[in-house]
């Protein structure tokens, strides 16, 4: 079962608590399929990211249910109303206000408070607009119950319209750490919970929860820093200063942050400091680097030289990963197998091969699937070109890892190649014999013969042996294949011809490469092991003189493959002709041969046609590029030996392989197939030249 457990803060942390990330749950949502059930226990946070994960949930494909596993307050609230079913353990606490903002850039004049009041009005309107939805209740209705900063428990939830369902046998879990003496109205059992975390938070402290400003780079100061733990909450005029940052802790640097030492750290102008942030962002490096060099002084040009050695170790991670030790968003089946099993049926769909599907990555272009997989292997997904991405995509450059992108897009060639292969109109596998060769030496099929017949045996006499054929017809096998290229630049183009048309041509043109051999058996008349072609007059295959089908060359035919004989002495092995091949320009008037119950021929009356139904009518035109009249007979394949199409360890269909361009940019897909053709026994095969 899918499950996404999203306990702690919402966006970042503020304490020593967990949290997770929008980008955290969208890399989670990607590798799944089927319905999903989400488990929050969150205090709340970062209002914008809330957002972005309520949105993600409801536009996942499949179910979502969420479970409240003990609180979901403030953003995580909002993330709630993503489900289908929002259930409630007993004991659980909703709760629902408006947003609030840190702090002002610049001065503070009256027209940067009017675009701050603008900016949390559109915040709040969003967030009112989904309430409204879930509970069946007016916008307006739902931003007072925000004003309000309404706390629901499980019964209140559900007769509000905020919950579907109340789990009464099943209590809440422990609440997440965090600290809900932020909120005016939290009820008693939280402020208590919260009392582990020290002092009663400041306003800035407050303020900085409802925005996503880390509180470890915000230090709390006021005119009475001995107010008693007393103090309430809400108090409106706790005036608050910034200090200085040079003891932030950069392990939880925000791009916020990062931006407030750009403005205050010692021996970096503004203008350095910006030079560093695009340097470090540009390298894939978290904002946390940037930080450091900033607070460290260092010069635009060092910043650059300590980046590109970084990089060079290989030591770029994931944008947002969590370094903290604390545990972020988690999911019960692997992330990355999912991913690569959904990317390929997505793929697979837009390739029209069977098996495919419609799902979440249906909507993502190759080069977006590129990032993605680029993501789900656990490097970040920051480029300067788009060029540069699908490059790393294909190679995973500096790092230890391997392609999925390049792996992706050869699992759905070679499944394409295969459709293909199997699509391939194809009449040899009806008279030939599949084989198998573990190597590329050549062989020699010994055959077991037509076995004598039987010997009497006296009473009390001993059984004698007997023989089986000595001859050996040698059989080797080949390497048959052709190449094509991916270039970056198909990928940047969406170019998906490249995994479905051409790849399902190549394996059309395997399957007809093994035919072309196979009819080069009957028109080239190879020699036999005992020196002599194929057809010919010594091995009694060959018609004395040609003539078109009839009921007499017919009729002539299947008696010689009837009185063929394993010895000169020995019996008739009376092999029966299964297969009549010819080429197009005779198929009309063989098919009226083996098909009419009269002669087609006769003059008069309703002479009895002796050829009817005597072998299965197979028509290929490659017999009419050597003879227009030409025409053959062949036994039952599984009766007798006929010809043996061998294969590399039994393997009968094409093999894809990849790998990197050195060249040029992109990688070379190769289609091949490993096969050898040979024909085992002259008896069970005849010709007619025709006239």
């Amino acid at each position: 079962m899918n499950e996404i457990t999203l306990y702690g803060s919402c966006g970042d942390r503020w304490w020593d608590e967990e949290y997770f990330t929008a980008a955290q749950v969208r890399d989670q949502l990607a590798s799944m399929s089927g319905p999903v059930t989400v488990r929050i226990n969150s205090g709340g946070g970062v209002a914008s990211e809330g957002q972005a994960v309520y949105t993600m949930l409801v536009d996942y494909p499949s179910e979502v249910h969420v479970v409240i596993d003990a609180v979901a307050m403030s953003a995580a609230s909002l993330i709630a109303m993503a489900g289908d079913t929002i259930t409630m353990r007993l004991g659980s606490y909703m709760l629902i206000h408006d947003p609030a903002f840190p702090c002002l850039e610049g001065r503070g004049t009256s027209a940067e408070h009017l675009v701050a009041h603008q900016q949390l009005e559109t915040v709040a309107g969003a967030y009112a607009g989904v309430y409204a939805r879930r509970a069946g209740i007016g916008v307006e209705e739902a931003r007072q119950i925000m004003r309000d900063e309404t706390v629901l428990d499980g019964p209140k939830a559900l007769m509000m319209g905020f919950a579907t369902a109340v789990d009464e046998s099943t209590e809440a879990e422990p609440v997440a750490r965090f600290d809900y003496r932020i909120y005016a109205h939290a009820p008693q059992s939280l402020r208590e919970a919260s009392e582990v975390l020290g002092g009663r938070p400041g306003k800035a402290a407050v303020v900085a929860m409802m925005s996503g400003s880390s509180r470890n780079l915000q230090q709390e100061t006021t005119m009475a820093e001995n107010a008693t733990e007393t103090e309430a909450v809400d108090t409106a005029d706790d005036e608050v200063t910034t200090s200085e940052t040079e003891d932030a802790q950069v392990d939880d640097a925000t791009p916020e942050a990062v931006e407030t030492v750009q403005a205050t750290a010692s021996g970096a102008d503004r203008q350095t400091a910006q030079r560093i942030r695009d340097t470090v962002a540009m390298a894939g490096f978290e904002p946390t680097m940037a930080l450091d060099m900033i607070t460290r002084g260092l010069s635009a040009e060092a910043a650059l030289a300590e980046v590109l050695t970084k990089r060079k170790e290989g030591d770029a991670t994931m944008s947002g990963a969590n370094h903290s030790g604390h545990r972020p968003v988690t999911i019960t089946a692997d992330a990355r197998d999912k991913f690569r099993d959904g990317a390929t049926r997505a793929l697979m769909m837009k390739s029209g091969i069977t098996g495919g599907e419609r799902n979440e990555f249906s909507s993502l272009s190759l080069a977006e699937l590129a990032r993605e997989c680029i993501i789900m292997s656990g490097h970040n997904g920051r480029f300067s070109s788009r060029m540069e991405m699908v490059g790393y995509a294909f190679t995973m450059a500096g790092s230890n890892s391997t392609s999925d992108f390049g792996n992706i897009l050869q699992n759905i060639q070679g499944k394409a190649a295969l459709v293909g292969w199997d699509e391939a109109a194809e009449t040899y596998p009806m008279f030939t014999r599949a084989g198998s060769l573990t190597d590329f030496k050549a062989t020699k099929r010994v055959g077991l013969g037509l076995f004598d017949s039987l010997q009497k045996v006296e009473e009390g006499a001993n059984y004698e042996f007997g023989t089986v054929g000595d001859r050996g017809e040698p059989i080797t096998l080949a390497t048959y294949g052709r190449m094509i290229r991916i270039t970056r630049q198909a990928i940047i183009n969406d170019d998906l011809t490249i995994l479905g048309s051409i790849p399902r041509k190549m394996g059309r043109a395997a399957r007809r490469t093994i035919g072309d051999l196979v009819f080069a058996i009957l028109t080239g008349n190879p020699a036999m092991s005992d020196g002599t072609a194929l057809f010919h007059a010594d091995h009694r295959n060959l018609a004395g003189s040609g003539g078109a089908p009839n009921i007499a060359t017919m009729s002539a035919a299947r008696a010689a493959m009837r009185t063929q004989r394993e010895k000169a002495d020995g019996p008739a092995l009376n092999i029966t002709p299964k297969y009549m091949l010819v080429p197009a320009a005779l198929e009309t008037a063989s098919a009226q041969l083996l098909t009419s119950t009269v002669d087609p021929t006769a003059n008069k009356g309703h002479a009895t046609n002796p050829v009817a139904g005597m072998a299965e009518l197979i028509v290929d035109g490659r017999l009419d590029v050597a003879s227009a009249t030409a025409w053959y007979l062949a036994a039952d394949p599984n009766a007798f030996d006929t010809i043996e199409v061998a294969y590399l360890d039994g393997v009968q269909s094409p093999y894809i392989e990849q790998q990197q361009m050195w060249t040029a940019d992109g990688v070379e897909m190769k289609v091949r197939i490993d096969a050898g053709v040979a024909p085992l026994d002259f008896r069970t095969l005849y010709k007619n030249p025709g006239s």
